[in-house]
């Protein structure tokens, strides 16, 4: 299975994105290409905005994706995407603390956010592990979302 096939297999699950504004709408394999055809242009040299795979040591499997969005200057959105039977399983949450502690040493962001629709109670529980604050309810991407933030000065 190459890059394209595995992801592919991750976001084309409709479970995947049950809590994303893509519910209604799962990848088919030209949105997957056209996804990883787009991190290859921008050619990332830092990780202030960046996407990239998360491989499963264990089997050297791509699992899912994670990384960080533009949302305000110098404080980017966190994200992350898992396959379903990698749920639960702690991934998330290491890897959101690797993006934070990472993104903190190299780069001049002032903080992070994090959103998730207020019913996705694991993606909130992991935003709290991983160190953020619960902010309130707001807008966002004409959703009402769970807002949490970590500052630099948060680690």
């Amino acid at each position: 299975m190459n890059d394209i096939d595995g992801l592919y297999e991750v976001m084309s699950n409709p479970q995947v994105h049950q809590f994303t504004k893509d519910k209604n709408h799962p990848w088919d394999r030209l949105k997957t290409e056209q996804y990883i055809q787009f991190f290859i242009d921008r050619n990332f040299v830092s990780l202030d905005c960046f996407h990239g795979a998360i491989i499963e040591k264990s089997s050297n499997k791509l699992i899912g994706l994670a990384g960080l969005n533009p949302y305000k200057e110098n404080e980017p959105e966190i994200e992350w995407k898992l396959g379903v039977t990698y749920w639960n399983k702690g991934y998330a949450t290491e890897i959101g603390k690797e993006i934070i502690s990472e993104a903190f040493k190299t780069t001049n962001i002032t903080g992070i956010y994090g959103m998730a629709e207020p019913e996705n109670i694991a993606s909130r529980r992991v935003l709290q592990k991983i160190g953020m604050k619960y902010l309130g309810i707001n807008e966002f991407r004409d959703q009402k979302d769970a807002f949490y933030y970590i500052g630099r000065l948060g680690l």
